[in-house]
Order: C-alpha cells, then sequence, then structure tokens
C-alpha cells in the first residue's frame, strides 16, 4: 500500500515557488546546482522528506537530543540525499518497473547491467561520490550515503523512517 501511495504522490504532487524559495534557503549555489538537475518528482520528493523532518522537529515532541541538534544538518542531507539520481534520470515509470521485475525475478535484476537500474539500487553511493567533492561535513556525507543500509546510528534511522514515508 505503502508503495501504491508513494507513486501516486510522485505523480501528482509539483514543485512550486515556495518550495523552491525553501531549497534556496538550505542550500549553497554549488549545492542548489546539482539540485536542480534531478528529476521534478525527485525535487519535490526531496523536499517532502526535508519538511517532513523540520516538522517533526519544530512541531512534534523528538527526544532524542542528537536528533534535534542535527536538524539544520537533517533537512539539508533531505535536500540532497538522492542526488547520484541525476546519473541516470529515473521517473516515476522506470521505478515502478524495476521495483516489479525485481520481485519478479527474486532479486536478481540487480545483476543485470544497465544504467537506471544500476542507479536505482546504487544512487546513494553515487550521491556519496558527487557530493564529497563539494561538502565537508562527515555526519552529512555519511547519512546520504547509507540512507537505503541497514545502520544502527539514530540519524540514519530517524531520517529512513521519513525517507521510506514520502
Amino acid at each position: 500500500m505503502n508503495r501504491m501511495k508513494q507513486f501516486y504522490i510522485n505523480l501528482t504532487d509539483r514543485m512550486n515557488t515556495e518550495d523552491y524559495e525553501y531549497v534556496k534557503s538550505i542550500l549553497k549555489d554549488n549545492e542548489y546546482e546539482l539540485f536542480n538537475k534531478l528529476l521534478k518528482s525527485e525535487q519535490k520528493h526531496s523536499v517532502r522528506v526535508a519538511r517532513e523532518i523540520q516538522d517533526s522537529i519544530d512541531y512534534i515532541v523528538v527526544d532524542d537530543f542528537d536528533i534535534v541538534r542535527n536538524r539544520d544538518l537533517l533537512i539539508k542531507a533531505s535536500l540532497l540525499h538522492d542526488i547520484g539520481k541525476i546519473k541516470a534520470k529515473v521517473n516515476i515509470i522506470d521505478k515502478s518497473v524495476i521495483v516489479i521485475l525485481n520481485k519478479i525475478t527474486k532479486g536478481r535484476l540487480r545483476l543485470l547491467n544497465h544504467k537506471k537500474i544500476d542507479c536505482y539500487y546504487n544512487h546513494s553511493k553515487y550521491s556519496y561520490e558527487l557530493l564529497k567533492e563539494i561538502e565537508s561535513n562527515k555526519v552529512l556525507l555519511d547519512i546520504v550515503e547509507n540512507h537505503h543500509s541497514e545502520s544502527n546510528n539514530k540519524l540514519i534511522i530517524f531520517f529512513q523512517s521519513i525517507d521510506d514515508n514520502n
């Protein structure tokens, strides 16, 4: 059910002027340049994640000092976490087909040498590679690189729960 909700939201939710102003207020110029290379649906996904992180920390009681202390870093990470997807412009239909085919092939789809499949499954690594050239914050880079990995890091776990919801 969550995948259906994500599909519908990604298909219908659009970036607007307020979203771009929000992103510009957080990212440096070179980061904003990368952000603008994402497909619009990926941009909007990232903004939804950023706003939910912000709202979760600002308006809902988050009783973890590390999460609260790293609020701005988590918001910035949310805007940049999927930047590796610029490598192979994987749209919402591509993603859906990849997920379905991977299910049918019982995970063997990942073995194919195909640019979009590779990018879909390895975008975290690609995001890290792109960002390490312009970003020095190791915590942010760790969140970006591991946002789809098993982790005991509470910042990553918090980030994943919100990313997965969007």
